[in-house]
């Protein structure tokens, strides 16, 4: 008893318990996703309509405020995640691997074809400020941290992380 209790002091900060561990981890990915769900829910139809019908695009100006909201969100969990080294999942759990290597997979396709869209083909046509250009950066490289946190999950998932 003793020995547990020295244990769950060495922890620090982060809850004592396994479960309580997992439980943070499961919440900080979360976090993560819902900010990923909101630039997806917001930039999938923008896009539709850079790659379409061009000529109708209209900037909005409420496409700051769920942008700024979906990074602020996505990168505190990921780096908060990072910091407390939280521990994964254990494997055994392959098709929920599956799934999340699936979806991480399936946004980083979404952010490059993005990021092509915006700076390889329309460019020169987007009325992009420098503030527009830092914010699409911003968003694109939270995805690409979330598309890294799924990658690992699938890997703990598959049993896989950590080992060489």
């Amino acid at each position: 008893m003793c020995s547990n209790q020295q244990t769950a002091e060495s922890n620090g900060p982060i809850a004592p318990t396994v479960w309580g561990n997992l439980g943070v981890y499961l919440l900080l990915v979360a976090a993560q996703t819902v900010g990923a769900a909101i630039v997806l829910v917001n930039a999938v139809p923008i896009y539709r309509q850079m790659v379409g019908d061009f000529s109708r695009h209209q900037p909005q100006p409420g496409i700051l405020w769920w942008a700024v909201v979906a990074v602020v969100l996505m990168q505190a969990a990921y780096w908060l995640r990072v910091r407390l080294g939280l521990p994964l999942p254990a494997g055994g759990h392959v098709v929920i691997g599956h799934l999340a290597a699936f979806v991480a997979r399936l946004s980083f396709i979404l952010a490059s074809a993005m990021f092509t869209v915006i700076f390889f083909v329309r460019f020169e046509e987007l009325p992009l400020s420098p503030q527009r250009i830092l914010m699409v950066l911003a968003l694109l490289f939270s995805m690409f941290c979330w598309t890294l946190e799924l990658e690992r999950l699938a890997r703990a998932l598959h049993g896989i992380e950590g080992k060489p």
